[in-house]
């Protein structure tokens, strides 16, 4: 019988593959692994993209703006920029997830919602 990967595991390939539109077309480095998920830096911005397993799991991305310096401000929800964006209800990025499907289904939501939000974010 082979083992299943762990759900973390699982976590950061998808996420490596439904998030490679930043590294591929909008001037992304490739993806560091981080606690609980991965981080990907341009000049202007970070994206973070993270599990957090237990009983009710999340999977959780937030934008965060870089200063020419590389100070980072203070950064927000993708929920919250993809509403506010006028790109959609807050609801087409769900964030809870109770099983390893919903789980993966929510890293290709978020994926998705990330794409319609960046040509939305102002240029620096």
């Amino acid at each position: 019988m082979v083992k299943r990967p762990q759900l973390p595991e699982e976590f950061r390939a998808e996420a490596r593959s439904a998030f490679a539109f930043l590294v591929e077309g909008e001037g992304f480095a490739p993806p560091e692994d981080i606690d609980g998920g991965l981080r990907y830096l341009r000049a202007d911005l970070m994206v973070r993209v993270w599990f957090l397993g237990g009983a009710e799991s999340e999977v959780l991305t937030r934008l965060i703006p870089l200063a020419p310096d590389g100070t980072r401000g203070k950064g927000a929800w993708l929920d919250d920029l993809y509403k506010a964006a006028a790109c959609g209800p807050a609801q087409d990025v769900p964030v809870f997830a109770s099983t390893r499907r919903g789980v993966l289904r929510r890293v290709h939501q978020h994926a998705e919602a990330l794409r319609r939000l960046l040509p939305r974010l102002p240029v620096p």
